[in-house]
C-alpha cells in the first residue's frame, strides 16, 4: 500500500496469492497491529507509517509493562504480609504445642535457614557452648544482614569468652554495625532462636556423634522460652568496642585431645596411650601446648583452655586408668 498508493484490495489479494478469508484475516491484523487505519465511511483502508506504527506498539507494550508492575507489587506485598504472619497463624491453627526432634546437622542446617525468609517481625538468639566454626560465623553475616534490612528486629546474646577469639569478636562487631542488638553475659543456659515469639529451636544434648535440636511450635512454650531470653537480657551487658587481646590461640587437633585428657585428671601413661605415642613424646608435645596458651601447669592449662573457648566444659569420660570422673569436652 506505502510503494502503491493505487492500490486496490482486490489487486493487493491477487498479488499477494491469498485466499479471500486469509487476506480478510491479514487485514484485521494489521489493523489491529496499527499498521492499517479504516477510512471515513468504513469503505476502505489507509496505511500508517512503518515508524509511526513502532512507536506507537512500544507505547503499548510500555503501558502494558506498567500494569503488570503495578500488579506484581499489590502481588508482593499481599504476599509479604501473608509470609511475615505465617508462623502465627501456622501456632495458632492448632491448640497444642508442637515439640520435633531434628536430627542430623543437614537437617537442622535446613531448619534454620528458613529462619530468616520466615522471621517477619522478631529474632531473638541465645548462643551458649563454643563459638561456631570461622566459616559458619562468616557465611551467616550475609543472611543476618538481608533479614536486619527487611526490618525484621534482631537481639542476640553471647558468652564474654567470645570477645577472647579475634575472629569471633570480628563476627560479633559485624552483627552490631548491621542493626543487631548485642549483649554479653559470663554463662547462657542453652542455645536458642526465637522467631515472632511462635517458633523456637533450642539445643539438646547430641544422640551419640549425632547434633539434635528441639523445634518448638505454639504460643505457651515459646512465651516461657521468652522469659528466660529477657531475664538473660536484663542481666547481660551491650557489646563493647573490641580490645588488643593479642594472637589468636591456634591448636591442632591433636593437641586440644591432648587438653581434654589432661583437663579430666588423665595420666601421662594414660593419654600417651590413648594418642598411641610414648610418655616422651607425649612431655614434649605438653610443653609446646603450655606455651602457647601460656599455662605454667596443667592445671592451669585446663582453666585457660576452657577461659579461651579452646575446650568446652562439659562431662566425659576419662581413659582408663585417670583416675578422673568429671572434665571437659573439645569446642
Amino acid at each position: 500500500m506505502i510503494s502503491d498508493p493505487d492500490w486496490t484490495p482486490e489487486r493487493a489479494r491477487q498479488r499477494l496469492e491469498l485466499s479471500e478469508i486469509d487476506f480478510q484475516l491479514a487485514t484485521h491484523t494489521l489493523v489491529e497491529a496499527g499498521l492499517l487505519q479504516v477510512t471515513a465511511g468504513g469503505g476502505g483502508f489507509a496505511p500508517v507509517a512503518p515508524e509511526a506504527a513502532v512507536a506507537r506498539l512500544l507505547a503499548m507494550e510500555e503501558e502494558s509493562s506498567r500494569s503488570r508492575s503495578s500488579e506484581l507489587r499489590e502481588r508482593r506485598s499481599t504476599l509479604s504480609t501473608l509470609a511475615s504472619n505465617l508462623p502465627l497463624l501456622q501456632a495458632r491453627a492448632s491448640s497444642d504445642t508442637r515439640i520435633e526432634v531434628l536430627t542430623g546437622q543437614e537437617r537442622i542446617a535446613k531448619a534454620l535457614d528458613g529462619v530468616s525468609v520466615s522471621a517477619g517481625k522478631e529474632i531473638l538468639s541465645m548462643h551458649a557452648g563454643s563459638p561456631l566454626p570461622r566459616e559458619a560465623l562468616e557465611a551467616s553475616r550475609e543472611p543476618n544482614r538481608a533479614v536486619l534490612d527487611r526490618g525484621v528486629a534482631m537481639r542476640s546474646i553471647h558468652l564474654e569468652s567470645m570477645t577472647r577469639m579475634p575472629y569471633a569478636q570480628a563476627h560479633l562487631q559485624a552483627l552490631k554495625e548491621s542493626g543487631c542488638q548485642v549483649r554479653m553475659t559470663p554463662v547462657l543456659p542453652f542455645r536458642m532462636i526465637l522467631v515472632d515469639g511462635v517458633r523456637a529451636y533450642v539445643s539438646r544434648p547430641a544422640r551419640g556423634s549425632v547434633m539434635t535440636a528441639l523445634e518448638v511450635t505454639g504460643e505457651e512454650v515459646c512465651w516461657l522460652l521468652r522469659q528466660a531470653f529477657d531475664h538473660c537480657w536484663l542481666n547481660a551487658k551491650p557489646l563493647s568496642e573490641p580490645k588488643n587481646t593479642g594472637q589468636e590461640v591456634e591448636l591442632s587437633e591433636r593437641e586440644r585431645t591432648v587438653l581434654r585428657l589432661l583437663a579430666v585428671g588423665a595420666t601421662d601413661d594414660a593419654v600417651a596411650r590413648a594418642l598411641g605415642v610414648s610418655p616422651r613424646t607425649l612431655r614434649r608435645m605438653t610443653t609446646v601446648i603450655l606455651e602457647k596458651i601460656g599455662a605454667r601447669s596443667r592445671f592451669e592449662a585446663g582453666v585457660r583452655a576452657a577461659t579461651l573457648s579452646l575446650i568446652e566444659t562439659q562431662p566425659c569420660e576419662a581413659p582408663e586408668g585417670s583416675g578422673a570422673g568429671v572434665g571437659v569436652r573439645g569446642g
